[in-house]
């Protein structure tokens, strides 16, 4: 029951933590362990694939979903439209040949501004954008890095409940694989 409670919560809390840059690796790494541990637990409990595969997905959404949905509702909540300038465009192609670019800022008033940068589908189309002044949503706490000045409500509600919804169905496969043990040792489930 703790597994089933524990693993979800740790997850997403370990998103919340990965969607700061500074702590983004050690989320990251350290929600990969939980994942690794989760399954485990569930594993030792029913290793039967119908109960271990959804639940890994399961994990999976939580730990990789979470983050860019906890991004976005923190805009929603403190996000301040600033005007920021475009001081440089760095290109990266991928392994098709295309470029994605990410742009270094600058507030337009000189005030600090933690994690300045924009990635490329979040509103920096390359070097055409360096010296250009442009809105873009800025965490005053500095938690998230700015974002482009829109966010999409509709979906951000859906990754929410996205989210909720995993959290709840593992839950449940956890809870199920811990019967299904209790069951099959000749113990009566609670």
């Amino acid at each position: 029951m703790t597994t089933a409670i524990a693993t979800p919560c740790a997850l997403v809390g370990l998103a919340v933590l990965a969607s700061n840059p500074d702590y983004g690796l050690l989320g990251g790494i350290t929600g990969f362990l939980v994942l690794v541990a989760g399954l485990g637990v569930v594993a030792g409990l029913r290793p039967t694939w119908w109960l271990i595969g959804p639940a890994l997905v399961l994990e999976i959404v939580l730990l990789v979903a979470s983050r860019p949905a906890i991004r976005a509702e923190v805009m929603v909540l403190r996000g301040v439209r600033t005007p920021v300038l475009v001081t440089a465009a760095h290109g990266s192609k991928d392994k098709a040949g295309s470029v994605s670019w990410k742009c270094d800022l600058r507030r337009a008033d000189g005030l600090p501004l933690p994690h300045a940068a924009l990635e490329g589908y979040e509103g920096c189309s390359g070097p055409s954008d360096v010296g250009r002044t442009q809105d873009a949503l800025v965490d005053p706490a500095g938690w998230v890095p700015p974002q482009a000045p829109h966010v999409d409500r509709v979906a951000l509600h859906e990754e929410i409940a996205m989210i909720g919804a995993a959290a709840v169905i593992f839950a449940g496969l956890a809870v199920t694989a811990g019967r299904l043990n209790l069951r099959a040792a000749g113990r009566p489930a609670r």
